[in-house]
């Protein structure tokens, strides 16, 4: 009797591991299951999104203005940008350089242009992605502005104004530390840095990948940076204004020449695309 309990008691153990088994086993397979569906979905959505891109070939010729839907207020700095061999843009700031704005600056620096891609205007998520590079010893002063997105009027998102509009441009500030840079028409003042030091760019003469997507719907903007997520966050003021295009700007600043570099330097841009899906 004792011996048949024995046998029974080892058989209930063995039943019981491989029911455990089992249970993991499923769970994994579950797991799995999901993710490839979670991947599916958005390899459908990348498929079947709205996209652009283009290169700075023929900068800044007409053709090239048609290609980027360059609008014709807001702009500066085209003598201080060149289009490079492969597509990409080299732009320079001068030596205590800072914004048009500065009054106490020795010399100019960066360019800035805007963009409308029709296209994407009712879209509620939007992804813009570009490549950039800073040489090694890059001086980044006290900060300066990135291309990111805009939406409603040029000129409404910036500069202190707060008009039917919103923009998201990146900036480095603090050496070299990232943000975004926002404004929308529930903000005053200047505008307001999110996410300061999440990612940081490298000056090492090699280009990396950034890419931020705002969703008017929920109203959150994440940043990528080299592929990884870096930041996300929530703001308000954007939903029901259109997705207009890139808004390029890129110059040292703030308004005084404390913002600028001590010495000229320079960066490089390449590979932008927009997307109404992540792009990463």
């Amino acid at each position: 009797m004792r011996l048949r309990l024995a046998i029974g008691a080892a058989g209930v153990v063995t039943v019981l591991a491989t029911i455990a088994t089992t249970v993991a086993t499923l769970a994994v397979t579950d797991a799995s299951a999901a993710e490839s569906r979670s991947a599916a979905r958005l390899e459908t959505q990348r498929a079947a999104a709205t996209t652009w891109s283009a290169s700075f070939e023929g900068f800044p010729g007409a053709a090239w203005k048609s290609s980027w839907g360059v609008v014709s207020g807001g702009q500066f700095g085209f003598d201080r940008m060149f289009a490079m061999t492969g597509g990409g843009l080299l732009v320079r700031y001068g030596a205590g350089s800072s914004a048009p704005s500065c009054t106490n600056c020795p010399t100019e620096g960066g360019g800035q242009f805007y963009t409308n891609v029709p296209s994407l205007a009712t879209s509620r998520t939007v992804s813009l992605k570009y490549q950039l590079k800073f040489p090694v010893g890059h001086d980044f002063g006290r900060g300066g502005k990135l291309p990111g997105l805009y939406g409603g009027s040029p000129g409404e998102a910036s500069g202190g104004n707060h008009g039917n509009a919103w923009s998201t441009r990146f900036m480095w500030r603090n050496g070299n530390q990232g943000e975004v840079y926002f404004y929308s028409p529930d903000e005053e003042g200047y505008g307001r840095d999110l996410g300061l030091g999440s990612w940081s760019y490298p000056a090492d003469d090699a280009y990396h990948t950034i890419e931020q997507f705002v969703d008017r719907t929920s109203q959150t903007i994440t940043v990528w940076f080299d592929g990884r997520q870096v930041f996300t966050t929530t703001v308000s003021g954007i939903s029901a204004i259109d997705v207009s295009g890139i808004f390029f700007s890129t110059f040292y600043g703030g308004h005084s020449t404390e913002w600028g570099p001590a010495v000229a330097s320079e960066a490089r841009f390449k590979n932008f695309s927009l997307s109404t899906a992540v792009q990463h």
